[in-house]
């Protein structure tokens, strides 16, 4: 009689320790040693935007520009759409030692598109006061 609670014992035992392992935890990603910024040069910088402009698929074949001075990157050149802009600047943000970016890239043809625009319905108003 004896063996039966010790069996349900042992069993619940053996349960909780299955139940509490989780098969789907990824293993934790060692994180990078931190950088002391304060001895990291503006070329450093530069050539590490550049590299991750480079590595980036959709900026890889653009023409863009890095300067780099006490942190601060300004990116210039264009590109073809306004994403890749804006992908610039993520991308740069993600740089170690970099505290701000300003991203003066022009979207190709944005200024175009601007001119054809139609005007703010400036014309109907006037000619809705004139009718009153």
């Amino acid at each position: 009689m004896k063996r039966v609670p010790l069996f349900l014992l042992v069993l619940l035992l053996v349960s909780t320790v299955y139940a509490t392992q989780n098969k789907n935890a990824k293993p934790k990603k060692p994180k990078a040693a931190a950088i002391d910024c304060s001895t990291v040069s503006d070329a450093k910088i530069t050539e590490d935007v550049k590299a991750k402009l480079a590595s980036t698929k959709s900026l890889k074949d653009l023409s863009i520009n890095v300067v780099a001075n006490a942190g601060v990157v300004a990116l210039t050149g264009s590109v073809k759409k306004g994403i890749q802009k804006a992908l610039a600047t993520s991308q740069t943000k993600r740089v170690a030692c970099v505290k701000k970016v300003e991203n003066q890239i022009t979207v190709q043809g944005a200024a175009a598109s601007n001119k054809n625009a139609r005007p703010k319905n400036s014309n109907r108003r006037k000619a809705a006061n004139k009718n009153m």
